[in-house]
């Protein structure tokens, strides 16, 4: 007598391959066949890495890079799939901080879910899921940057880059780098100083670093993705790195108007934003958008979708790239997300995904606003305000705090 086998009967291995083959609807449909289905799908992040690569391919890996460990794939892409319909939900908006100078650059960039402060101080760190304060502050108020993996901490300031690796081995390997700038890519990390880059293996037991190229143009952002590392410069030339080869191109706009695109914003060069006062220009896989009397702009972040737009008016605006229409007469169509209280405007803006939905942390001269929405309330909050898997980050933090004022 023949035995027919139930999809029940096969191992998780082969079960998660064939979730593998579908979309994402239809895996989360497949979540609500039996318990037993829903934990299987929600415990393996290969599925929902794998969902957001065909369907977010990078803005899941800003939004991952950013949360780290608070959120895993599953949270990115509900989130994503969320943000198609983002003005439907309600918000809150409340002043989160107040700094005591003014300034146009209080936040630094949010990291590995790590939200870091500069006012008169100093550097200070908050938990992006718990929002509660982190007990460690850098007294260096040039700080400009910092990024976090698993094993490595790395921060500039203006006299250069501080790198510290894991504080709990026997190689407590520490260095510093005199740089302009930066970009962390798994274990390597990458940064330039004028126009001469260089390439840092994270894994060998001493940290040093070899120039790999010398720029002929001066550098204004460095990128790296899918193996490729991208110097845009300040002509309006891309320089495309790879281990055996280098290439050229030139940002698809007249010439006369590149030195007035004065911001970008880039994931690599297919992929970018750059703009001034009235000129946008957006180039993407599928999307190219160039105006030049767009609305003035006061902050701006780029989500590879979608781009999030403040005005002086304290609007947050959402830029749809698939709702706009091409043609030179063509006007750019926005959606409100906020408008900021009692006429205050971001000068910065930065998202991050949370298990409950998103953040955006909008800053003005004087404070920062959180937007947040809450798409799934039945997500709970960590109760722990030191997470487990960020106190090695912690402690590398103290470390670079000591070494950063010894210097």
């Amino acid at each position: 007598m023949e035995t027919k086998i139930q999809i029940n009967d096969l191992p998780l291995e082969i079960f998660i391959e064939i979730l593998l083959k579908i979309d994402g609807i239809s895996v989360g449909k497949c979540r609500r066949v039996c318990k037993r289905w829903r934990d299987s799908i929600d415990g393996s992040d290969q599925i929902w890495h794998e969902m957001c690569r065909n369907e977010f391919k990078y803005s899941s890996q800003i939004a991952k890079r950013k949360a780290g460990n608070d959120c895993r794939w599953y949270h990115v892409y509900k989130n994503l799939k969320l943000w198609l319909n983002i003005t439907k939900y309600d918000k809150k908006v409340r002043e989160f901080y107040k700094f005591s100078l003014h300034d146009k650059s209080h936040v630094i960039e949010i990291d590995y879910g790590v939200l870091p402060l500069k006012d008169a101080r100093g550097v200070v760190f908050y938990d992006i899921s718990t929002l509660k304060y982190i007990p460690v502050a850098i007294t260096d108020v040039t700080c400009s940057k910092i990024a976090n993996n698993d094993n490595v901490t790395v921060v500039l300031t203006k006299s250069g880059l501080y790198v510290q690796k894991c504080v709990d081995s026997s190689n407590n390997t520490e260095e510093f780098f005199k740089a302009d700038n930066f970009v962390l890519a798994g274990d390597d990390l990458y940064y330039y100083k004028n126009r001469d880059v260089y390439k840092c293996d994270l894994t060998s037991t001493n940290l040093t670093s070899k120039l790999i190229i010398h720029s002929n143009y001066s550098i204004k952002e460095i990128q790296y993705c899918d193996k490729i590392l991208h110097l845009f410069t300040t002509c309006g030339r891309i320089l495309n790195i790879t281990k055996d080869n280098m290439s050229e191109k030139l940002i698809n706009c007249p010439i006369e108007w590149v030195k007035h695109l004065r911001n970008i914003y880039a994931i690599n060069d297919r992929n970018f934003v750059c703009y001034s006062r009235h000129i946008f220009k957006l180039d993407t896989d599928l999307y190219h958008h160039l105006y030049l009397e767009f609305p003035p702009i006061t902050a701006l972040f780029f989500y590879a979708d979608i781009v999030l737009i403040a005005t002086r008016a304290g609007e947050l605006l959402l830029y749809r790239l698939s709702s706009q229409k091409t043609g030179r007469m063509s006007r750019p169509i926005f959606e409100t997300l906020a408008i900021l209280p009692e006429g205050k405007f971001a000068v910065q803006l930065d998202v991050c995904e949370r298990k409950n939905g998103p953040l955006i942390v909008a800053s003005t001269f004087f404070e920062v606003i959180l937007v947040e929405y809450n798409f799934f309330p039945h997500e709970e909050e960590p109760k722990c305000s030191f997470p487990v898997n960020k106190i090695s980050m912690y402690k590398r933090l103290l470390r670079l705090k000591d070494r950063i004022q010894s210097t």
